[in-house]
């Protein structure tokens, strides 16, 4: 299995809302690819709710695909594209892990 891990950091305000309002929209877009993307085989969105001083990240993703190519099949989708062309018009940082299991 391919697992591909991404940690988000969004802007305080962006479009017209806040980071508590952005966190909720990014989790709603990524929440809907696994509707139109068979290639995945596991999709967890969550909303970061720690509290307690360190230097959290707001959104994370964790997805798993039977390799490789169907990871990059994934990406591949027009609204994959959409999806990460909204996440980075709003993000501070962004952190990426892959690996195989």
């Amino acid at each position: 299995m391919y697992t591909h891990i991404v940690l988000w950091k969004l802007k305080e305000n962006a479009n017209g809302m806040t980071r508590a309002e952005l966190t909720q929209e990014v989790k709603r877009k990524l929440d809907e690819l696994p509707a139109h993307i068979p290639e995945i085989v596991s999709y967890e969105t969550g909303i970061n709710v720690g509290d307690y001083g360190a230097s959290f990240f707001d959104v994370s993703l964790v997805s798993t695909f039977e390799n490789k190519d169907t990871f990059w099949a994934y990406t591949k989708y027009p609204l994959h594209d959409e999806v990460v062309a909204f996440i980075q018009s709003i993000q501070e940082a962004e952190e990426i892990v892959d690996y195989l299991n």
